[in-house]
């Protein structure tokens, strides 16, 4: 027989494995029933934004980034996912991504949640590809960051098939070419930032710039995809002498505020185009894209967004106009 002191040790442990077992079964059993009531509810969506400087920079407020000019559009219904990374060209965000930090960040978080159906759809709805600017580079004046025209071809390649394997082979995506390079501006810049050490030599410059946004031309067709092409946009939206859309960048290469504006509306234009079934249409009395008035494309999965709008709730009985976010009526099937 086991004496007394021995006796309650071993009660007490035999109590705490008990108690220890009914916790984690009621803790698997109240995360089961989280998991398959969330199935019901509408997530909101998701865009990412893979680039370099121009599109880590597109969150700028200061320069009313391209970015932030997305999430205000989809206010309520997507979140935009800022993934570009400053001074970056097509090799070295590849060899991010090879990382396990690199492809958590730019892939595994954005799908933690849903995962990728099968039929291929996942919570991303949209994801731009913006790069060149670095990869332009002169091959002589700046080694470090050129990338030959036949290998950036294969990295977008390679960028495009790794979205369609991480997000969903039928996830949407807009390929972007890099903007134009204004030849003053850059000299300019060059004696701003480096005075006496300025090279007054261009390591990028408008031709360069116009191969490489030829390149993307060429993969997005490639791949059936649209290609926002900004290099012949801007120019052809400020024609004639004077190189007036030299205004759309701050430094002969990144954008300006006027730059991130024309980016953003050209893409919300490209969207409603080929994309229509994801697109914001906005207010009718407003042009406002964040109001009960306003509408999204029916793969976003509803039509108002997530929650109801202030001025759907009645205040007598709010509880009424909460009833449709219970999870009952909503869509279990993820929408295109």
């Amino acid at each position: 027989m086991m004496n007394t002191p021995l006796r309650c040790y071993f009660f007490l442990v035999v109590t705490f494995l008990h108690h220890t077992s009914i916790a984690m079964d009621c803790g698997s059993h109240q995360s089961g029933e989280k998991r398959k009531v969330s199935e019901g509810f509408i997530r909101r969506n998701k865009i990412v934004l893979l680039g370099d400087s121009i599109t880590q920079m597109s969150f700028s407020a200061a320069l009313s980034g391209w970015g932030a000019h997305l999430a205000d559009i989809y206010q309520r219904r997507c979140d935009v996912f800022n993934r570009g990374m400053s001074g970056y060209n097509t090799d070295w965000y590849l060899r991010y991504l090879e990382t396990d930090q690199g492809r958590y960040d730019v892939f595994d978080s954005m799908t933690v949640n849903g995962g990728v159906n099968d039929d291929g759809v996942s919570d991303v709805k949209l994801v731009t590809i913006f790069f060149g600017a670095n990869d332009a580079s002169c091959s002589k004046l700046n080694p470090r960051h050129h990338v030959s025209i036949p290998q950036f071809k294969k990295n977008l390649q390679k960028l495009v098939s790794l979205c369609r394997k991480h997000y969903g082979r039928k996830v949407r995506i807009i390929l972007i070419t890099p903007p134009p390079v204004h030849h003053d501006s850059r000299l300019k810049y060059q004696i701003e930032r480096y005075g006496n050490k300025a090279t007054g030599k261009l390591e990028r410059t408008l031709d360069l710039s116009s191969e490489y946004a030829a390149a993307v031309e060429a993969v997005a067709t490639d791949f059936l995809l649209p290609c926002l092409n900004v290099w012949q946009l801007m120019q052809d939206t400020m024609p004639g002498e004077g190189e007036k859309w030299s205004e759309y960048l701050s430094d002969g290469l990144h954008l300006s505020s006027e730059g991130n504006i024309f980016l953003g509306e050209s893409l919300k234009e490209m969207v409603h185009e080929v994309y229509p079934e994801i697109a914001v249409t906005a207010c009718p009395h407003t042009g406002y894209t964040g109001n009960s008035s306003s509408k999204g494309g029916l793969a976003l999965g509803s039509e108002r967004g997530v929650g109801p709008w202030h001025d759907q709730i009645d205040h007598l009985q709010a509880e009424k106009s909460f009833e449709a976010t219970s999870g009952t009526s909503c869509p279990k099937k993820r929408s295109l």
